[in-house]
């Protein structure tokens, strides 16, 4: 099984890490760190998180230690994901 990303999953990420830069690099390390925890899950148990009502086929995995979700579809033998959004966010824009 393969993970991909999407630009605008890579484009969360991004922001994501500069914010947290801007405020100590331990918390970019911490969730940097989180975020690949979620990727090793998400390859043993790919169906193991919750669907994402009003979204055919998208599962939402948390990020436990911090607020943000990471957005994901499966494809073939692929995990794409396709946002990495923090939870308080409005309603996600997936496409």
């Amino acid at each position: 099984m393969t993970v991909r990303l999407t630009g605008l999953a890579v484009s969360d990420l991004s922001e994501i890490r500069d914010h947290y830069r801007a405020i100590d690099d331990d918390i970019e390390r911490r969730f940097l760190d989180q975020f690949d925890l979620v990727v090793e899950r998400l390859l043993s148990f790919p169906r193991g998180a919750p669907s994402v009502e009003g979204f055919s086929g998208v599962r939402r995995a948390r990020i436990r230690a911090l607020p943000y979700g990471v957005f994901y579809r499966l494809e073939g033998d692929d995990i794409l994901i396709l946002r990495v959004l923090h939870t308080r966010r409005a309603a996600p824009d997936l496409e």
